[in-house]
């Protein structure tokens, strides 16, 4: 039986706990034998000791860096490359049986005189980079109006596509659906982007690096944070989603959303959509406001009650809204901010004739 990835990441921390102690017992063995080495040879003792002294600091370092991103560091990056980010996934992500992230169950059938609220996203709206499940947007409205039916539909990487056959899938299957709120993402376009296949392959697919990056926490992290800065697709990856805007892209992606919106009120239900800005890209150049204005005219045409997060999160810089300078994904307080937003847009669209 072959040894497991935990065996060699194992096996690796070892090594690099050994690697200090042997380099000290080195230099302790050059100290007695530079004690009895003629002095003509001081510059080569010189070069010896500092060389080895130096490696010796090395490799303390390596080890408590080691130590730190194996058991102290739980952060996540964007794309989800890393050990570490793996690790945090395991860590903080629990699925219900509905294989959704969530602290509740959920049932097909709608309980009688409570609106039920089923929000269809993706990593923004599962969470990605934030531990607790209480602390994302839904989860937030769920404890602000316990009367309300809240469902989370959301995976990492689902896009247009995903949600649409999720959609497909909760009619055929007899989800009761009643309000149905699409959490939009500006790349959901990106799954007919033909450009799109080519910069996941070149991301997700690229080969391996060697032994010891992919079984030290340390040495996979720092890799993928240079990889990040020397790579266009990593660095640049949003950029390609403007394509799926123009042309025959955004007439098919056009027909999709429609086509969402015809599901939901097949099921008896009420469609309604919540667009979110690219976070790292926000300042008063915003880049990709011409598609926020693109999609809120769809909306409309669409008759769909539409909300854009761009003026809730304008007035705040990268830094205070994204998980980390390597996640682009909404933090705590950009969620508690959407929470706000999106349950006032949710009395406005639902709960006023409730009241009256």
């Amino acid at each position: 039986m072959g040894l497991t990835r935990t065996m060699l990441d194992n096996l690796v921390l070892v090594i690099f706990s050994v690697m200090p102690l042997a380099l000290l017992f080195a230099v302790r063995q050059f100290l007695r034998w530079n004690r009895r080495t003629p002095e003509a040879r001081r510059i080569r003792r010189l070069i010896i000791g500092n060389t080895l002294i130096g490696v010796f600091m090395l490799s303390v370092t390596i080890f408590g860096g080691e130590l730190y991103y194996r058991f102290f560091y739980d952060e996540t990056d964007s794309f989800g490359l890393t050990k570490v980010t793996t690790r945090w996934f395991d860590r903080h992500f629990q699925f219900n049986a509905s294989i959704f992230r969530d602290n509740i169950q959920y049932d097909a059938t709608r309980v009688k005189d409570r609106r039920r609220v089923t929000f269809v996203g993706d990593s923004f709206t599962a969470g990605h980079g934030v531990k607790n499940v209480d602390d994302r947007f839904a989860n937030r409205i769920r404890i602000a109006r316990p009367e309300l039916d809240i469902h989370v539909a959301a995976r990492c990487g689902w896009d247009t596509g995903a949600q649409l056959d999720f959609l497909h899938r909760a009619a055929e299957t007899g989800y009761e659906a009643d309000a149905v709120v699409l959490v939009y993402c500006l790349n959901d376009v990106a799954d007919i982007v033909p450009e799109w296949q080519t910069v996941a392959h070149r991301i997700y697919e690229a080969p391996k690096p060697g032994f010891f990056v992919q079984h030290s926490f340390l040495l996979n992290t720092l890799h993928y944070r240079v990889r990040s800065l020397r790579e266009p697709d990593i660095g640049n990856y949003y950029s390609f989603v403007r394509q799926g805007y123009t042309g025959t892209l955004w007439q098919y992606h056009r027909e999709r959303m429609l086509a969402m919106r015809d599901i939901v009120e097949s099921m008896g239900g009420t469609f309604l959509v919540v667009t979110f800005p690219f976070l790292h890209a926000l300042d008063e150049e915003y880049e990709y406001r011409n598609h926020h204005d693109q999609l809120d005219l769809l909306w409309k045409e669409l008759n769909v009650p539409h909300l854009d997060l761009l003026p809730v999160f304008e007035p705040y810089s990268p830094e205070i809204v994204v998980v980390s300078p390597y996640d682009a994904h909404p933090n705590e307080f950009a969620h508690g901010l959407a929470e706000v937003a999106i349950l006032d847009f949710l009395e406005t669209q639902l709960f006023t004739d409730d009241r009256e």
